[in-house]
Parts: structure tokens; sequence; C-alpha cells
């Protein structure tokens, strides 16, 4: 682990016992933390940049999708707009181009839709620009290569203060092993995989009841958005379903505390007497 996310891990355990130490219902709170962290991670109205990168090659489709997830929240939020999605030749070769039925399934809007075709990561990063400028998009997601010389520190700074001119929300779903060097100004990286499906459990048809599911991990956040009571380990890797016909994100599984156990040797050592 990098030594940013090491202070990262440091800085979630400190928020946990702080949070711990003041709340009498330990588990209740971190019920209710875990909801507010989700809503502050994943925060629709937010203007800014995040980077997506997949766990492994084959999960940069996963990776795609939830930059879509992402994408629909930012529209939601805004009562509509734009839908810009950047793809280079190299990427939509590998691992194709956004499906359009499968994006209206998910409830998007195709004739506010625009689909960009570029040759080379530079090309990426300058559409990227022009996109996050106009106030008329509501996210601009963008599939790439980028190599880390090209995707500095200045680079994400342009596209990150053009977001926040516009007012949207840039989504870099970085491709390739050059993603874990970057050293960037994007607000939040996430690590992508897509969630496995049981042997025993059909893959669902393509419906809007079709669910999204991943897991992730945080590898860098702003200060806040890993919530108060920092729910979020930014180590731990997180099962997460998104619900496209509320547009809204939630845990896999709740219920994140295990039900106290009644075997304890202290426990059964009691019983043991009473017999």
């Amino acid at each position: 682990m990098s030594q940013g996310g090491v202070s990262e891990r440091i800085g979630f355990l400190r928020r946990r016992i702080a949070a711990i130490e003041a709340r009498d219902g330990v588990a209740r709170g971190v019920r209710e933390g875990a909801r507010d962290s989700i809503d502050a991670l994943f925060s629709p109205g937010r203007a800014g940049l995040s980077e997506l990168l997949p766990a492994r090659p084959p999960d940069a489709p996963g990776a795609g999708a939830f930059a879509l997830a992402l994408a629909l929240r930012a529209r939601a939020a805004r009562g509509g707009g734009a839908l810009v999605w950047i793809v280079e030749d190299f990427s939509a070769g590998e691992f194709g181009l956004p499906y359009g039925r499968g994006l209206a399934a998910a409830g998007m809007d195709l004739s506010r839709f625009a689909l960009i075709r570029v040759r080379r990561p530079r090309e990426t990063l300058w559409a990227m620009e022009e996109a996050l400028r106009s106030e008329a998009c509501a996210a601009v997601v963008a599939e790439s290569f980028l190599p880390a010389r090209l995707y500095d520190l200045s680079a994400s700074r342009r596209l990150l203060l053009a977001a926040r001119r516009g007012g949207g929300l840039g989504l870099v779903v970085a491709q390739g092993a050059e993603a874990t060097r970057f050293s960037s100004a994007a607000e939040l990286r996430l690590e992508i995989a897509a969630a496995p499906v049981p042997p025993s459990r059909p893959r669902p048809a393509l419906s809007p009841a079709a669910p999204f599911a991943w897991r992730l991990r945080v590898t860098k956040a702003r200060a806040g958005l890993l919530g108060e009571t920092g729910e979020i380990d930014p180590g731990q890797w997180r099962d997460l379903a998104f619900d496209p016909e509320r547009v809204v994100f939630r845990h896999a599984f709740p219920e994140r505390l295990p039900a106290p156990s009644c075997d304890r040797p202290a426990a059964a050592a009691a019983r043991r007497r009473r017999a």
C-alpha cells in the first residue's frame, strides 16, 4: 500500500474509534453511518473529478458500468442534462462500445447521450476538458489507456477545474497497468471489480430490474468524502449494488455486524454449570 493509502487507513481508524466512543448504540450507529458514508462518497450533486481503476483487465467493462451508475445519479440530481461518453479506438477494440439498449434499460435518455470516438489519449483529455466546461453536461465519462506521463497533476487539475466550472461530474475510467502510477488532482479514486455471479444463479437478463453489482475499495479520497463516522474503510473491499429505478446505491449486505454468538466459552461454561 502506498504512503497515501497508509495515511488514509490511519485516518479511518481514528474516525472509527471516535465514532465508537461518541455513540452508545454501536450497531445502530454503524448502520446509520454506512448510509451516510455512501451518500457522502457518491454524492450525486458533487461537481468534480473521480477515477475508476479496474482491479483486473477483465473488470474494465464493470468499471464502465459503475461510471454509468455515477453518471445517472449526477443526471438525476440536476434534473437532466447530457451524458458525454469518450472512448479511444484502442479501448473500443479491447472492450467494445456502450450498448444503446443497455443504456436505455438503465434509464438513460439516449437523446441526451453523446458518444465521442478519439484516437489517442491526448485527444481524450482535450475532449473531456471541453465537455466538462459546458454547463449542459451532467457527467462526462472517458475510457482511456492514459499514460502516467500525460495524465499528471497539471492535466488532471485542468479537468477538475473544468468540472467545477461547468458543474458536472468527470469520470476517468483508466485502463492499463499505468493507472496504478497516477499522481493526480482527482478527489476520489476507486478500484472496481465486477461482482462474481454464483454458478447456481443464472446471470439476469437485460432489463431495468437487472442489478448492477460490484466489489470496490477506496484508494484515494478527499477529506470529507468518507463520511463523519468513517464507515468506509479505504483499504477494505466492499460489495455494492445500484438500483437504476431509484437511482441509489446500497450495500449488497446491509447488515454488516454479525449477530452476537451464544456459544462463547464463558456462555458454554455457564450452561454446563446449570446443567
